[in-house]
């Protein structure tokens, strides 16, 4: 069907793929050793070119047997399979590449006479996935650096609780972790980064490798075969200057917290302005430079302003006598809080109070 151009891995309703390395590794285990796997779901849709299958279900697992058989995944060093360690589909024996082809797939095609919102179709097929929250399937399905580091910092750390971004109703639900998770995603990818969920997940997978695996510097980096296993160019070099980087901007946000208490005393939107505050610090020098006490009187000043805002809106008062940056952080605080734009814009004005 792939061939004939009769198979649709990304219809609409479709996930993004963001299976690791480790996970397609563990699917061709599944093949070579004859386990079964879940049912392919297909949707046939009839077109003018005739008949296409959409995959309701399964995309993850037909994207590795087809990257395997295209010679773009190697078989890993500690695979169960002696023999076929370190190779690609190219150049395992005959016998292992008829085992490969004769795998059996259970199939279930879906039909409907009539019109169907096949998103709908493909997220009751998904049900069960819904009973966990985001960060806890995460925890279920990734085992690597990041999570690992992340789970660590909001389980050893006491000022996150003492800041009420952790909580034992936030611990019970990760949501503590997934925050925690997102600030160190924002200084790694030196971005914006947080939203969607989707988006969260294929940085999990990017950074969802073992710290002993990485090669020590760039030159080990091109000498080894890291890089056919690795989403990201990173080593253990780099994995200081990140821990540096993290250790130093949360050293600043004690120092805050310490000097006034400017980030327990606002932690009713605590997410949105910590993460604003966090952006600030990372992406902006002459922050991370700045005397602490000035910074946590102007920080209070600032967000004070913000919950002042939120008050005089909601008795129907204006707020244009408010400095301007923080009617600029307030309007951008409403609706959808988590887009990137928004994002940017409260995190600019925060940084420009701040500079005055």
């Amino acid at each position: 069907m792939q061939t004939q151009k009769r198979l649709e891995l990304d219809p609409p309703y479709q996930r993004k793929s963001v299976w690791t390395y480790k996970d397609k590794q563990f699917f061709l285990d599944t093949i070579f050793n004859n386990y079964p796997c879940p049912a392919v779901y297909l949707q046939k849709e009839n077109t003018a070119k005739g008949p296409l299958y959409n995959v309701v279900d399964g995309k993850q697992r037909l994207s590795t047997v087809l990257d395997f058989y295209a010679g773009k995944l190697r078989i890993g060093k500690d695979f169960s399979v002696p023999r076929l360690r370190g190779k690609k589909f190219t150049d395992i024996h005959d016998d292992d590449k008829s085992h490969f082809y004769n795998y059996i797939f259970m199939v279930e095609q879906i039909r409907s006479e009539t019109e169907v919102d096949w998103g709908e179709v493909f997220q009751r097929v998904n049900k069960n996935q819904k009973k966990l929250g985001d960060q806890e399937l995460r925890h279920a399905r990734f085992d690597g650096w990041l999570i690992n580091r992340a789970e660590k910092e909001a389980d050893g750390e006491a000022f996150w609780r003492n800041v009420g971004v952790s909580s034992r109703a936030k611990s019970a639900r990760m949501k503590d972790v997934e925050f925690i998770s997102i600030l160190m995603l924002v200084l790694l990818e030196e971005d914006y980064v947080g939203f969607p969920q989707s988006h969260i997940d294929e940085l999990y997978a990017k950074y969802d490798f073992e710290e002993d695996q990485l090669p020590e510097n760039e030159v080990g980096l091109e000498e080894s075969d890291a890089s056919e296993w690795l989403e990201v160019d990173f080593t253990k070099e780099k994995l200081k200057r990140f821990e540096d980087k993290f250790a130093k901007a949360r050293g600043l946000l004690k120092s805050l917290e310490d000097t006034n208490n400017c980030i327990s005393k606002h932690k009713r939107r605590i997410t949105t302005d910590l993460y604003s505050l966090w952006a600030a610090i990372v992406f902006e020098e002459k922050i991370i430079k700045a005397d602490p006490k000035r910074l946590a009187a102007k920080y209070n000043e600032f967000i004070s302003g913000v919950y002042l805002a939120y008050e005089k809106v909601k008795n129907d008062e204006s707020i244009e006598h408010l400095d301007p940056d923080v009617q600029v952080y307030f309007y951008n605080s409403t609706g959808a809080a988590t887009e990137v734009e928004l994002r940017k814009k409260r995190s600019r004005a925060l940084i420009a109070f701040l500079s005055k």
